[in-house]
């Protein structure tokens, strides 16, 4: 028995040392690390101010750290982008000139002012000249700071009990003149890396009150210092082994200006970016960052043009060009087109360094990445001609991913993993290509960003009219010989930011200061050439609130009635004559109900009195930015006035509105149909009630309009309801005839019967709740509708919906397979052999998430169009009969929680529930990771979900549902 054990543990000595020889052998595994650091352009070209601070905040912490931190680890090589109009800002902040110091002020000790310095400057010498709504945002805005010094804990080591005890009383009183003066300081003290206190000598102001003009002045002497560091700090890491790239000038998206005709503009973009780059780094840039990772043929191409030899882009761009899901070594290879080297980013494992590990205990967190490093190098047989990319934003995830003391001591953390593993080399892709890479050409390069494709920055109304108002302004400087001056603002104009925010599916918070940035800058455009300024460029926008209109079935009588269905308009409430308005919709008609102060009737005959209802237009049409009689701004671009002329109406309180169309320069001319006069009615009794046909107003259903009610007379308004417009949308209706429907059980959304939601707020109840499935046939296309308990939208889908992703299974011909689609594998279910599928959508409240189609052999990404009833919880999809010509057959319809930073955009159920994870799942990596599934009637969804075995390692397998269509 000892030989035995001997022999034993002889071989096992053997197969050890074998072992360690094999993984020494092995090529290291090659890593990437791209940084991109930007912020848009917050300096207004008129006030020659800055509309937010942002640039200057985080140059003085995150920007400055990332530099520092590298420094601190020479073996550790990483890229940096650095974009231009950041650098730009920072130098701004960091230089006075003659003309600012003359000036005085605020610019004796910084290079340049903010919204943020000039409260601050006011509470320190003048308290009286700051306005009561500037005071009020001063101290909601003095706290915006990752809160890393008011957690009193070991994991942020930085603690200040007098800001924190602010903080507290800023939530229930308003604080005195000293107290806001004290929260600034200490603003501007936290703001500043604490890692810098010292050697700037701010540690005396830690847990400090009764600040003084004096100690501001010292602080902000001590982030213009800062700032004049930035720039040193990353030209001394790139003999260290680090690379700096730069970007087209004000971060456009560049396939959006090449498909506007401005390619141009894209190359003088480029060039700036590089002649900034070179002039203060000293060495021009091998790479270029795409900004937004938005890359198209022609625009890589210009790249190259433009003299850049590498860019990166997202992997799901690398998936659409190859027509599947790149394997580990297609992702980990660099590819070409016209001559630029690609290197494809791994989202997912980039998505965690920017949103996932902040909640983790940094070894957790370091441990999991290491992990996932080497799955990748042991997957790679020979990782020699490999290198895996992460591309991320460079510092929002530092302080809004949850990372405890503003993510520093997680960098440090990863840099010491990446410099202790001899398994792998960390690299730049300008030190891959001059070691000369291997690569493989692209036969073609998709449209899309990070994001998927381009609908973040296009598509919806308001981002169409600012990319039409561009392009008036661009036809103009064209015209005049493109002015240096202002073929700049142009420039500025063209950056992605002001595209981001504008629409529905992005809320900054502050959406009305981007709007004004970039009307600043056209404005600068049509000033720098001489040319007349549109009144509209003037036009301060009022966000509006959002509201979904819900259908009715009215009598225009003044009157609300049983039966109508009013229950469903949306209600909106004044304080003045104008009461209440409610808003639906009736098929194609718009349905206005209004309740005033006094009897409505008392109003008939009266002359120069006008109900009139603002509504903003379609696309291209010319509008006004006040209203016809009062010359009042509403917040929003008015095309339309619907007005009810009181001395027009009978007295048997019957009339018609009447349209008027703006003609763009504060001039309004009648635009009514005789042919709609019908659906144009007016009925006064106890209430005032009248009907708007779509056309009339250019809204179409599943669009939206802007709208306000103002009672008014020549020079005077009376009334504004409600006080901040409305975003009104229309839903899609369904147009086809209903051939199949079938019904879910109620309160079945919990899986296999155990699972619960994520416990986020932010998550409602029932949002994963189907109840019904119905299909159509419409023409030429398929509708199928899906029914929910409830259907919210608090993140702004652009689809209609926020939370529930579909995942749709069709066998509808022959062949197939049981595999879930690549495109869901985070579902973890597979299908009924008897029934393999053929043809999968997935389907999500963003278009980049889920609009798409794919077959088992192999086509797609195909597009199908997603949109949603939010009234009657409804999302309806739309498959053109060209694309799946048949869907009678058997159906699987999952319901999952929708991710945008998720595998598959699907949100994981794990063990126990999390702010941001559902919980209740017996075996998170085998059970199902979907709430509700359509089952057949005579089966239990929860034992259909729990078919799954851990042991054999299978998921559970799912049967459809047999779609048979009824007689039209």
């Amino acid at each position: 028995m000892r030989q035995v054990c001997g022999v034993l543990i002889l071989c096992l000595l053997i197969v050890a040392v074998v072992s360690s020889l094999g993984l020494a052998e092995k090529a290291p595994l090659n890593l990437a690390i791209v940084w991109h650091q930007h912020q848009p352009m917050y300096w207004n070209r008129l006030t020659k101010e800055y509309e937010l601070p942002w640039a200057r905040i985080h140059g003085v912490q995150e920007y400055i750290d990332t530099a520092r931190i590298s420094a601190e680890y020479p073996d550790v090589h990483v890229t940096f982008n650095l974009q231009p109009s950041l650098l730009w800002q920072l130098e701004d902040y960091a230089t006075i000139t003659l003309e600012e110091a003359a000036l005085g002020g605020l610019y004796q000790y910084i290079g340049a002012v903010d919204n943020h310095l000039k409260w601050i400057w006011a509470l320190a010498t003048d308290p009286t000249g700051l306005s009561a709504e500037d005071r009020a945002s001063a101290q909601d805005q003095f706290f915006w700071l990752n809160g890393y010094m008011f957690d009193d804990d070991a994991n942020d080591p930085y603690y200040d009990g007098a800001y924190a005890q602010l903080n507290m009383l800023a939530d229930s009183i308003e604080l005195s003149d000293q107290q806001l003066l004290d929260a600034a300081a200490l603003f501007l003290l936290w703001q500043t890396s604490p890692e810098l206190h010292e050697a700037y000598g701010l540690i005396g102001f830690r847990d400090h009150t009764g600040f003084t003009v004096d100690d501001v002045i010292v602080l902000m002497q001590a982030q213009m210092a800062i700032l004049q560091d930035v720039v040193t700090a990353y030209q001394a890491i790139v003999p260290l082994g680090n690379e700096l790239i730069t970007s087209p000038f004000y971060h456009p998206i560049m396939p959006l200006l090449i498909e506007h005709g401005w390619s141009q503009d894209v190359m003088g973009q480029l060039q700036a970016g590089q002649d900034q780059h070179q002039r203060l780094l000293g060495i021009p840039a091998v790479g270029v960052w795409s900004p937004e990772q938005a890359v198209s043929e022609a625009a890589i191409s210009l790249l190259g043009d433009a003299g850049f030899q590498w860019t990166s882009a997202d992997e799901g761009i690398l998936a659409q060009a190859l027509g599947h899901t790149p394997s580990l070594s297609e992702l980990t290879t660099a590819h070409t087109w016209d001559g630029v080297t690609m290197f494809f980013r791994d989202t997912e494992l980039s998505n965690k360094i920017s949103f996932a590990y902040g909640n983790k205990p940094t070894a957790e967190a370091v441990d999991d990445f290491m992990g996932e490093m080497a799955t990748v190098w042991n997957a790679l047989e020979d990782p020699t001609d490999h290198v895996l990319t992460l591309a991320m934003d460079g510092e929002n995830w530092m302080f809004l991913a949850g990372y405890p003391n503003n993510g520093r001591t997680f960098l440090r953390a990863l840099y010491e993993s990446l410099r202790e593993a001899n398994w792998m080399n960390t690299v730049t892709p300008g030190q891959l290509l001059a070691e000369g890479v291997t690569s493989m050409p692209l036969s073609t390069v998709p449209t899309g960003s990070w994001a998927g494709d381009l609908s973040t920055w296009s598509g919806e109304s308001d981002e169409d009219e600012a990319w039409a108002r561009l392009a008036s302004a661009r036809i103009l400087v064209a015209n005049a010989g493109d002015a240096a001056d202002a073929l700049e603002a142009i420039y500025a104009a063209e950056g992605s930011d002001w595209f981001w925010w504008y629409g529905t599916d992005q809320d900054s918070n502050t959406d009305d200061l981007f709007d004004w940035l970039f009307k600043a800058h056209l404005t600068g455009a049509y000033a720098a050439v001489g040319a007349d300024i549109p009144d509209v460029l003037g036009l301060r926008l009022v966000p509006p609130s959002i509201e979904n209109l819900g259908e009715v079935v009215p009598v225009i009588d003044g009157a609300i009635s049983e039966g109508e269905g009013w229950d469903e308009a949306v209600i909106l409430h004044g304080t003045g004559e104008l009461v209440e308005m409610r808003l639906a919709y009736k098929e194609t008609n718009l349905i206005v109900v209004v309740e005033t102060s006094v009897d409505p009737v008392s109003w008939i005959g009266e002359e120069d009195l006008y109900l009139s209802l603002y509504t903003s237009g379609a696309l291209g049409a010319p509008a006004n930015v006040s209203t016809r009689f009062s010359g009042q701004q509403l917040g929003f671009e008015l095309a339309n006035a619907m007005q009810i002329r009181f001395s027009k109406i009978d007295p048997d309180g019957t009339g018609v509105v009447s349209r008027y169309a703006a003609n763009g320069s504060g001039g309004w001319r009648y635009a009514s149909s005789i042919g709609t006069a019908a659906a144009r009615a007016v009925r006064i009794g106890e209430r005032i009630e009248f009907s708007i046909p779509f056309s009339e107003v250019g809204i179409e259903p599943g669009k939206s309009t802007t709208l306000a009610l103002v009672l008014e007379r020549p020079n005077e308004t009376l009334d504004v309801l409600p006080q901040t417009p409305v975003l009104a949308g229309i839903p899609t209706l369904i147009q086809g005839v209903e051939r199949f429907s079938v019904e879910d059980p109620a309160g079945d959304d919990h899986g296999l019967g155990t699972y619960i939601y994520p416990l986020s707020d932010e998550i409602g109840d029932d949002v994963f709740d189907l109840l019904a499935y119905r299909v159509f046939d419409s023409d030429d296309r398929w509708q199928l509708a899906f029914d929910f308990a409830a259907l919210t939208n608090e993140w702004g889908g652009p689809q209609g919906f926020s939370h529930p992703i579909l995942y749709l299974y069709f066998d509808v011909t022959e062949g197939g397979q049981v595999e879930s689609s690549e495109e869901a594998a985070a579902a973890h279910v597979s299908m009924d052999p008897e029934h393999p599928w053929d043809t999968f959508i997935r389907v999500a409240g963003w278009p980049s998430y889920g609009r798409h189609l794919w077959t088992a052999a192999g086509e797609g990404p195909l597009l199908v169009e997603v949109a949603s009833d939010p009234k009657r919880g409804r999302i309806i999809v739309t498959i053109p009969k060209s694309i799946m010509p048949k869907i009678e057959g058997w159906h699987y319809v999952l319901v999952g929680s929708q991710d945008g930073y998720g595998e598959n955009y699907l949100r994981g159920i794990a063990a126990t529930a999390a702010e941001w994870v559902g919980g209740g799942n017996p075996s998170p990596f085998w059970a199902p990771q979907i709430y509700d599934y359509l089952a057949p009637s005579s089966m239990s969804q929860e034992a259909i979900l729990s078919s799954y075995d851990e042991v054999l390692q299978h998921y559970a397998t799912l049967v459809p549902i047999l779609i048979e269509f009824n007689n039209p």
